[in-house]
């Protein structure tokens, strides 16, 4: 599994989760940058985003990302 598929997955779970207004405004538009040793880059629209998603999903995020990439 590649890091788009991987982010994909994340977003589809995420887009089951979360609150529609939050997921459209803060994650729907957001993309793997890169995947390298273990880290995946996020690109986001602008440092709102950044900062929205850092503070309210990084651990989620970083959870279902293990999960995912663990489970191929």
């Amino acid at each position: 599994m590649n890091a788009e598929q991987a982010w994909q997955s994340v977003l589809a779970q995420l887009q089951m989760e979360m609150p529609r207004a939050s997921y459209e405004t803060w994650v729907r538009d957001t993309r793997p940058v890169s995947h390298v040793n273990g880290v995946m880059t996020v690109g986001v629209s602008n440092a709102y985003a950044r900062d929205w998603l850092e503070s309210r999903l990084s651990s989620t995020v970083s959870r279902l990302l293990i999960g995912i990439l663990n489970s191929n």
